[in-house]
């Protein structure tokens, strides 16, 4: 008792030196990482080095333009793919610059210049100054650069950037086409590869399928193992690779959130029937935006589906209802019997400062010529087309001659959509919007049905703070309690927690098996201080905490034997199935027949090219069809160990090739073989390959 006393005496003191405690621990790890970060390098290619600075400014563009054509936002995969992606180009930038430079590939001033306004310009910028009629159109490059001093740094270094991107492209069509140049085909080489996919070898074959073999007769020991491993090795290079068991304290809204969450709109239901705004209510309160929109049955959820289509529904409320994680309460605000699709021609009489508008008119111009117009094409509607080539101010007049085609019940500006919606097919009319003034042509629609207004306020269910710290503290507990691998998996069982289980984490991995943005625990099992057998800290991710233990490491270079006798065990047995058969075939000599008789094996015939890679019905037998190609008419080989059974084969004839000097179309195949490859970056990876890259990217991202 007097312990804690003391202890309960000098409270304030321990605070502060626990808190202090926690500080140091954290400035240390923090300063750690920043000092880390500085004075490491993203990547060094070769000599070069790509630097923190130098990565990070080209991350921040590439996220930019992301996020301009993405509508502002990107998921947490397409931030990391950007990350990644932006290192690869740099790499490739310094691998292929370095090669141009050797080659001596450039691109002039001159050169770059026809790739933007010559005879033939880019495919690129082909693609990016078209005109309203989807043609290529030089006058939108040549404006462009007139008024380039008058452009935002932005635009300006977005021009730089696409610059530098057609030049890299013009460099890589030279590169590839000095490649593409460079194939020749001997004559003699292309008889070869002739006769080697035309000379037609038939065997007579005695089999036996190792699936015949029953597998649990069939033991792998430990030296099967080692052999295996010792032969095969070098084909198994492996990258550094780790292995993590990991369980998930998924953040939920308890009950306690569920009822808030449906008390909140419940309490807002009587005021929500009596307000006469409900745009500006569902605004002030809901977590969702009002909704003007028209709703048909289809559209409104199944709950109150009836409620809201039933006679006289108008100004009544209904809920609280869950849907898609929210509760609301809904509102009727109006009902009409609506067209889903229609149809309309329409001539755009625009004026300076309307929006989106290059019109110098003023408004009472564009008015005097918009009630002209109409008064035209009430007389007679067909020349609504003809006119609105010549006058219609919607740049997609000049192909479509103002027809719009189908479009959805509230796609259209407001005033324009209910013109269209509230008139008989055939109607002509004029309305302003903030375009411009509109004359239109209602030409078409869809049966009307019933459909409403409906007012929504909602409120999303998530955990509340109080919960997130409860789960969070069960999580703690469970860190607290059990420190050791073994202890992890104890608990676990204890208490049927879901432990999962991801074999293959690499430095690049992007995605565990429920967690979208593992990044911290890729970065902790890769941590040259994270030990096989090593519990992690509480990783706080995006609605769960998790907790992960290191249960392999395994470096870059040959893998272990451990883990390629486990992933390659079926190769091992059926090695060990076909050395047993072999033995086993000893015993019946040259009585073929008798030993297929007796070991449950088949005998057929099968015709094979040295270039075919498929034996008959047996699969790929890349070593029995090179003995059979070798072999002499009625030369019968051994016992030979295949990959999918043992066989003895007979030649019994040889078919060669039909005789021709003409190799033209062997040449060309063998040519669109080679252009492929180029194509595919095959000349790039073998440039990589022959570069010592230090990566170091699982620091920064």
């Amino acid at each position: 008792m007097a312990a804690i006393g003391n202890i309960r005496k000098h409270y304030g003191l321990l605070v502060v030196i626990v808190g202090l405690a926690l500080l140091a621990f954290v400035l240390g790890d923090l300063l750690k990482s920043t000092n880390s970060r500085r004075t490491t390098n993203v990547a060094t290619v070769g000599n070069e080095k790509i630097t923190y600075q130098d990565y990070s400014n080209r991350v921040n563009m590439n996220l930019e333009n992301a996020k301009a054509n993405n509508g502002g936002s990107i998921t947490t995969e397409q931030n990391y793919s950007i990350h990644a992606n932006t290192l690869e180009q740099m790499v490739k930038e310094i691998i292929m610059n370095n090669e141009y430079k050797d080659l001596g590939i450039a691109v002039s001033g001159d050169e770059l210049f026809d790739q933007f306004l010559g005879e033939t310009p880019n495919q690129y910028v082909v693609q990016s100054f078209t005109n309203a009629e989807g043609k290529f159109d030089r006058q939108l490059i040549e404006t462009y650069l007139t008024q380039f001093q008058t452009l935002s740094p932005e635009m300006k270094a977005n021009w730089i950037n696409f610059e530098q991107a057609i030049k890299e492209d013009r460099l890589n069509t030279k590169f590839e086409n000095l490649i593409k140049k460079g194939f020749y085909l001997p004559a003699k080489l292309a008889a070869r590869y002739y006769s080697d996919k035309n000379d037609k070898v038939s065997a007579e074959v005695y089999a036996v399928r190792y699936n015949t073999v029953d597998n649990e007769s069939v033991v792998v020991e430990a030296a099967d193992n080692k052999a295996f491993y010792n032969e095969n090795k070098n084909k198994y290079q492996t990258d550094a690779t780790r292995a993590i068991d990991y369980i998930i304290f998924e953040i939920k809204p308890s009950q306690a959130d569920i009822d808030f969450s449906r008390n909140y709109v419940n309490e807002l239901k009587n005021d929500f029937a009596e307000i006469e705004n409900a745009a500006n209510f569902v605004n002030a309160n809901s977590e969702i935006a009002y909704d003007s929109t028209w709703k048909s049955r289809k559209d409104v959820p199944a709950e109150i589906e009836s409620a809201i289509f039933a006679e006289n529904s108008v100004g009544s409320v209904f809920g609280p209802y869950e849907s898609n994680g929210y509760y609301n309460v809904a509102k009727v605000l109006d009902m009409q019997n609506r067209s889903d699709s229609l149809m309309a021609s329409h001539i755009l009489v625009a004026y300076n400062g309307a929006l989106r508008s290059a019109a110098t008119r003023t408004k009472e111009d564009a008015q005097a010529l918009a009630d002209s117009l109409l008064k035209v094409i009430k007389k007679d509607s067909s020349k609504i087309e003809t006119l609105a080539k010549d006058f219609s101010d919607d740049p997609s007049a000049q192909t479509n001659n103002g027809d719009l085609g189908w479009f959805t019940d509230g796609m259209m500006v407001y005033t324009f959509n209910e013109f269209v919606q509230n008139n008989k097919v055939g109607t002509v009319g004029m309305v302003e919007t903030p375009f411009g003034y509109h004359i239109i042509k209602v030409t078409d629609r869809t049966e009307a049905t019933p459909k409403a207004r409906i007012a929504v306020v909602a409120h999303e269910i998530t955990a509340s703070t109080a919960t997130e710290q409860s789960i969070f503290t069960e999580a703690n507990r469970f860190v607290t309690e059990n420190t050791t691998a073994e202890e992890f998996n104890a608990a676990i069982e204890e208490q049927g927690l879901n432990k999962r289980t991801y074999p293959t984490l690499r430095t690049n991995t992007n995605y565990i098996t429920g967690i979208s943005n593992p990044r911290q625990i890729v970065r902790w099992a890769f941590d040259e201080n994270t030990k096989v057998g090593d519990m992690s800290t509480i990783f706080s991710l995006d609605n769960m905490y998790v907790v992960a233990v290191l249960t392999k490491a395994i470096p870059e270079g040959i893998a272990p034997m451990e883990e390629i006798a486990e992933r390659y065990s079926y190769l091992i047995k059926k090695e060990k199935i076909g050395a047993m058969l072999s033995e086993q075939a000893k015993a019946y000599g040259t009585d073929y027949q008798k030993m297929i008789d007796n070991m449950k094996g088949e005998k057929s015939t099968v015709d094979v090219t040295f270039e075919g890679r498929g034996f008959g019905n047996f699969g790929v037998e890349d070593k029995v069809i090179g003995t059979v190609m070798g072999m002499n008419v009625g030369e019968t080989s051994e016992p030979i160990v295949g990959g999918n059974g043992l066989y003895v084969v007979k030649v019994t004839k040889e078919t060669p090739a039909t005789a021709t000097t003409d190799y033209s179309n062997i040449v060309k195949e063998q040519r669109s073989k080679f252009v492929n490859q180029v194509i595919n970056n095959a000349a790039y990876s073998a440039l990589k390959d022959n570069v010592k890259i230090e990566d170091n990217s699982i620091l920064f991202y």
